[in-house]
């Protein structure tokens, strides 16, 4: 059985979406952030770098990051149809679009909710945090504008990087304004929350609270 260690709201929700979609069995093991800063000791046995998802798979084999995690899971369980084959037309946006949500608007996510991690300067958490912001609005423009009027970024069939990019949607810091702004995302995001397997994920990681 795979063992998920993850936090509610986290990047382990996109792990769990797929597992649930996929229909195989899994469970999730909680790891609450530390107060101190300092990595749990569970959490550190695992993965030294105290960051979630981390995935144990069935053999003990141990999977961080959650790209990772997803492009694994989606080609392994290919019968959820969550991920292009390799040899299709298809694959090169889906795996394009993947790495684009994990090294941009990922990265530049943890850098505004964790400025000081970013500068050895005491006072520079504030200027970290304001150039993450303006950059983060630059790369959902981007992705908003590879998506146009598509029903998912692939086009009408949804795959693991909607899935990804409707879980960072919900960590910008005004919600409803930027599905305002961004109005296709939002219709996508509709679209990948309505599947019945990822709305009873969303559900258990309070993913939409953000509409209260």
């Amino acid at each position: 059985m795979y063992r998920l260690y993850g936090r509610p709201g986290s990047g382990s929700v996109v792990v769990e979406a797929i597992l649930e979609a996929a229909g195989v069995p899994y469970e999730v093991e909680l790891v609450e952030r530390s107060q101190d800063g300092q990595v749990s000791e569970k959490l550190a046995c695992v993965n030294p770098l105290g960051q979630v998802p981390v995935l144990r798979l069935p053999d003990g084999e141990i999977m961080t990051e959650s790209a990772a995690i997803s492009l694994y899971l989606a080609d392994k369980y290919a019968k959820a149809d969550l991920a292009p084959q390799p040899s299709s037309a298809e694959r090169a946006r889906y795996l394009r679009w993947m790495v684009y949500l994990a090294t941009n608007i990922y990265m530049t996510g943890l850098c505004a909710y964790y400025p000081n991690r970013y500068t050895a300067d005491q006072n520079g958490g504030k200027w970290v945090k304001s150039a993450a912001l303006a950059r983060m609005a630059k790369e959902w423009e981007i992705y908003a504008a590879a998506l146009g009027d598509k029903s998912y970024i692939l086009g009408d069939k949804m795959s693991v990087a909607d899935i990804y990019a409707a879980m960072q949607a919900t960590w910008n810091f005004d919600v409803p304004a930027f599905f305002r702004k961004h109005p296709n995302l939002r219709q996508m995001y509709d679209r990948v929350t309505a599947h019945p397997a990822i709305a009873k994920v969303w559900g258990r990681n309070e993913m939409e609270d953000w509409k209260n």
